[in-house]
């Protein structure tokens, strides 16, 4: 498995329910769309205003396939919602475990 680590600042807390709502309406069912898509995890520091995104993949191949079309993408919502991408890194995830609760 593999998992895209992106990086955003300026995440005050009057985009974060923008945010919430981009995410879960277009972020997500963008991602469902691509073959290999396993997950996606949304981190938020309020003090810090910075959030991050976790996608995972099934496998790089799959994530390096998405990810050309997901890049201009990724920069054009983040643009409207007002929050900086800082980095978009991929790592491998040789341990994932998740209980498969939606929060």
């Amino acid at each position: 498995m593999y998992a895209r680590v992106i990086s955003l600042a300026d995440a005050t807390d009057d985009k974060r329910e923008a945010a919430i709502e981009m995410i879960r309406g277009t972020v997500i069912p963008m991602l469902q769309s691509h073959d290999g898509f396993a997950g996606y995890i949304s981190l938020y520091d309020a003090e810090k205003q910075r959030a991050q995104a976790i996608i995972l993949w099934e496998s790089k191949d799959a994530a390096d396939a998405a990810e050309e079309t997901l890049a201009e993408r990724r920069k054009q919502m983040t643009a409207q919602v007002g929050i900086t991408i800082e980095s978009v890194d991929l790592y491998e995830a040789p341990v994932v475990e998740l209980a498969g609760a939606r929060v």
